[in-house]
C-alpha cells in the first residue's frame, strides 16, 4: 500500500516537521540525530532554504497573507537570501478596494507595514496546490518558465510555513485542496531526491493535527478537530482579522530572539504559553527540539529590537478562524441602511451558515469514502433529501 510506502520512508527521514496544526500541533520525525553544534552555524546563510504559503485570498482572509508578509520580512532579517525563499501569497489585500491603507498591510493593531519590499514569487492564479507541490519538488518545467523552485541539497535545511484553513487530512489551496497522501508523496520525493539535510514545516489550519494521522508513531497525541484562532478583529478601520493567533506567536517569537541560541523547543513552549485557545501539540521524535531556530529561520548577530514588540490581544480580540467571515458578514447586516441591503447581506449570511454547518460532517464523508462508499451513492442521496 502506499500509505505503508511513505509511513517507513518517513520513518528514515533526517527531520523535524513542526506541524502547527490548528495553532500549534508539533510533529518531529528523525532517523539519526545530529547534533554537531560548530558546523550548525558556518556563515553560510545559503544553507537555510524557505517557502512561505498563504493559501487563502479575498479580504474576509486577510490573516493569512499577513502572516506570510511578517514571517517573510522576518527571515528576510534573518539573513536569509532573497534568492533562497519562495512565496506564495495571492496577492489581493494591500491594493483592495476594502483597503484604507492603500499599498500596505498590517499584522497587529501597530500598524507597521509588513508587506513593503515582500517579493512574491506566486500570486493570484498562480497560488494552486500543484504549483506548491512542484516548486518543493524543484520543477524543471517550472524553473524553465521563470518560476522560482526549491534548488536545495543535501546538505542544506528548509523551512516551509503555511497559513490557511485546513479541513481533516487536507489543507486547502484558492483552487483545491492538499490531501495528506499528496503532502507525505511529496515530503518522500524529496527525501528520494536528497533535497534537503533536515526539514522543519510549520502548518497554521483547522483540523490539520489529522495530516499525519495515518503516518507518525501510534503513541503520539493529537488534537485533530480543534479549530484555529484568529486575532486583532477589531480594527476600527481594517474590517478583517490581521493575524492568527499561533502564527502571530511564532514570528514574533523569532523576531525578538536570538535565534542562535533560541531552540526549537523553547520556541514551541513559548508559543504554547502564547497560544491561548488551543493546544499546541508535539509529534513524533522530539530530540531534535534542542537544535537552534536559526538553522531553519536564519540568524543574525544583533537582536533586531532588544525589547519584545508583540502586542497581548484582549480576549475579545480572538475570534475562531473559520467563522470570522461570519462576524464580518453579520455587521453588514446590521450596518444596512436600507431594505434592499439588509435582505442582500441576509442571504448571504444565511448561505455562510449553511456552509458552517455542513463542514461540520466532512470529517464523517470522509470516514465513508474510506469505508468503500461510492462519491456518486453519497452525492445522490444528498441530493434526494435536500431538493
Amino acid at each position: 500500500m502506499k500509505l505503508q510506502i511513505s509511513l517507513n520512508v518517513m520513518r528514515r527521514f533526517l527531520l523535524l516537521i513542526a506541524f502547527l496544526f490548528c495553532i500549534a500541533h508539533v510533529a518531529c520525525l528523525e532517523a539519526a540525530g545530529v547534533h554537531n553544534w560548530s558546523s550548525i552555524f558556518n556563515n553560510n546563510p545559503s544553507k537555510n532554504w524557505v517557502i512561505l504559503v498563504a493559501g487563502s485570498n479575498g479580504w474576509v482572509n486577510y490573516r493569512n497573507q499577513a502572516d506570510v508578509f511578517h514571517a517573510y520580512q522576518v527571515v528576510r532579517k534573518n539573513k536569509v537570501p532573497a534568492e533562497n525563499i519562495i512565496t506564495l501569497a495571492y496577492d489581493d489585500i494591500a491594493k483592495h478596494r476594502k483597503n484604507p491603507f492603500k499599498g500596505k498591510v498590517f499584522h497587529d493593531y501597530e500598524h507597521e507595514d509588513v508587506y513593503k519590499g515582500v517579493v512574491i514569487d506566486y500570486r493570484g492564479k498562480e497560488v494552486t496546490r500543484d504549483n506548491f507541490v512542484r516548486a518543493l519538488k524543484g520543477d524543471d518545467k517550472l524553473e524553465a518558465n521563470k518560476k522560482k523552485v526549491l534548488k536545495s541539497g543535501p546538505d542544506d535545511n528548509v523551512f516551509i510555513f503555511y497559513s490557511g484553513h485546513g479541513a481533516a487530512s487536507a489543507i486547502f489551496f484558492p483552487d483545491v485542496v492538499l490531501y495528506a497522501m499528496e503532502l507525505n508523496d511529496t515530503l518522500a520525493y524529496m527525501y528520494s531526491k536528497r533535497m534537503y539535510n533536515k526539514l522543519v514545516l510549520y502548518v497554521d489550519a483547522c483540523s490539520s493535527g489529522s495530516m499525519f494521522r495515518d503516518v507518525l508513531p501510534s503513541n503520539m497525541g493529537t488534537k485533530e478537530d480543534e479549530k484555529s484562532w484568529s486575532m486583532f478583529c477589531y480594527d476600527k478601520e481594517i474590517d478583517a482579522c490581521l493575524a492568527n493567533e499561533y502564527s502571530y506567536a511564532w514570528i514574533t517569537d523569532s523576531e525578538y530572539s536570538d535565534l542562535k541560541k533560541r531552540t526549537l523547543e523553547q520556541q514551541y513552549q513559548e508559543v504554547k504559553k502564547r497560544t491561548k485557545d488551543s493546544h499546541v501539540m508535539k509529534y513524533g521524535e522530539l530530540a531534535i527540539g534542542s537544535l537552534p531556530v536559526g538553522k531553519f529561520q536564519g540568524h543574525y548577530d544583533l537582536l533586531m529590537h532588544r525589547n519584545n514588540g508583540a502586542i497581548a490581544p484582549n480576549v475579545v480580540d480572538r475570534k475562531i478562524s473559520s467563522r470570522v467571515h461570519l462576524f464580518s458578514m453579520s455587521r453588514c447586516t446590521m450596518e444596512a441602511t436600507t431594505e434592499e441591503e439588509q435582505e442582500a447581506a441576509w442571504r448571504k449570511l444565511h448561505r455562510a451558515l449553511q456552509v458552517y454547518e455542513v463542514a461540520h460532517h466532512t470529517t464523517h464523508l470522509m470516514e465513508l469514502c474510506k469505508a468503500g462508499y461510492e462519491a456518486e451513492t453519497l452525492i445522490e442521496y444528498i441530493l434526494n433529501v435536500c431538493s
